[in-house]
């Protein structure tokens, strides 16, 4: 793997001279690119008003979509712009058949905003069946494999998990959910970026990430990926005129959905967010996400021997390989006070229930997991 000059990238994010931060796990750094792309959209808002989109804004969306599918091994034809995790699952979910497949598969470790996106449909009949994980770190593979049945319509689940950063076998998944004639939605926010994924390789039927956290393109965007093979199937129940093939005809007598993924999208994206995230992805694609798995991996590492050495429980993997850069740390401390005196000291982490999470990044050093780690023994010793 080529050498990358890690402190030169550091630079890219001027506020990483403001404190530690280790909680990209909830919002990535600003980088001065994605600051100097939203300023040149806004520039373009005052000099060109509306017709900056027809010349400028939609090439950038096109643009965003490019740079997405590169990161995942997409085509750009297969990516939908979205507004969030929310909106992707509920333009999917609008597609799906529940008259003879009317169970969906998710787990306990999952991020909430996919089991709810099931409950609310139990009026059509949807059964949401949610595994339990004893460890709370994992999922086995053989629950799932003695959940899915004929019935089952959809495997929904991350593949990273926000409350223990165990990365699932996706692939072994979708080869699960095929064998039933199921499907696979992947929810991706908390690995696209930092854990390489080949779309194509793992055979997901749908993926959805956005730029808040990993891809460093902040809030108001989301990517779906549809399976090609999928899309010419997908008739959605909610829709808007960007999903029309042409939009621009403003046709009020016939729908024509594009023959692309964005058929599923609806109405007009945040183009300030699309510039933000563009800048963003070119950053992951020109690091490449191995490079930065081998970088982040190194740091999470490194940080787990020094927390261990230094007393502190952790809920982690047992396996490295199966372990994104999200540590959990268990706390009989309270772990908001905790946070916030972390914060007093210019540590950036992030809590959750009996824990606090740490997310070493690719532009973060070793000498900042010392940094953290001394702290969190000063502030627990007592």
């Amino acid at each position: 793997m080529k050498s990358i000059d890690w402190q030169t990238w550091r630079d890219e994010f001027p506020g990483l001279k403001e404190n530690t931060y280790l909680n990209t796990v909830s919002l990535g750094q600003l980088s001065r690119r994605s600051r100097k792309a939203v300023h040149r959209f806004l520039d373009l808002w005052s000099e060109l008003g509306a017709s900056a989109w027809y010349h400028i804004w939609l090439e950038e969306i096109e643009g965003v979509r490019r740079e997405f599918a590169q990161v995942i091994g997409a085509s750009p034809e297969e990516i939908a712009i979205m507004s969030n995790v929310s909106s992707a699952l509920t333009a999917v979910a609008s597609c799906l058949n529940y008259e003879k497949r009317n169970k969906v598969i998710c787990n306990e470790l999952d991020f909430p905003t996919i089991p709810y996106q099931w409950y609310v449909k139990k009026d059509q009949g949807v059964e949401t069946v949610v595994l339990p994980s004893e460890n709370k770190v994992s999922v086995p593979l053989e629950a799932y494999e003695s959940a899915v049945d004929e019935r089952t319509n959809l495997i929904a689940t991350c593949r990273v998990f926000f409350t223990s950063g165990y990365i699932q076998d996706v692939k072994q998944l979708a080869d699960m959910a095929h064998d039933q004639g199921a499907l696979l939605f992947v929810d991706d926010y908390q690995g696209t970026g930092q854990v390489p994924i080949d779309v194509k390789e793992a055979g997901v039927d749908f993926l959805v990430s956005g730029g808040l956290k990993w891809l460093l393109g902040g809030p108001g965007i989301a990517f779906l990926y549809i399976r090609k093979e999928l899309i010419p199937t997908l008739q959605p129940r909610s829709t808007g005129w960007f999903a029309h093939q042409r939009q621009f005809d403003f046709d009020p007598h016939e729908l024509e959905l594009r023959n692309s993924g964005a058929r599923l999208e609806t109405g007009t994206p945040s183009v300030a967010s699309a510039y933000a995230a563009k800048a963003g992805l070119e950053i992951i694609n020109e690091i490449t996400p191995e490079a930065i798995r081998e970088r982040t991996h190194s740091l999470n590492q490194d940080l787990i021997e020094k927390l261990q050495e230094a007393g502190f429980k952790l809920r982690i993997p047992q396996d490295p390989n199966h372990h994104a850069s999200i540590t959990i740390m268990e706390m009989n401390h309270n772990p908001a006070e905790v946070v916030e005196k972390l914060a007093q000291k210019n540590i950036i982490v992030d809590k959750r229930p009996g824990a606090i999470r740490i997310a070493p990044y690719f532009y973060n050093t070793f000498e900042e997991n010392e940094l953290i780690v001394s702290a969190l023994k000063e502030l627990t010793s007592s």
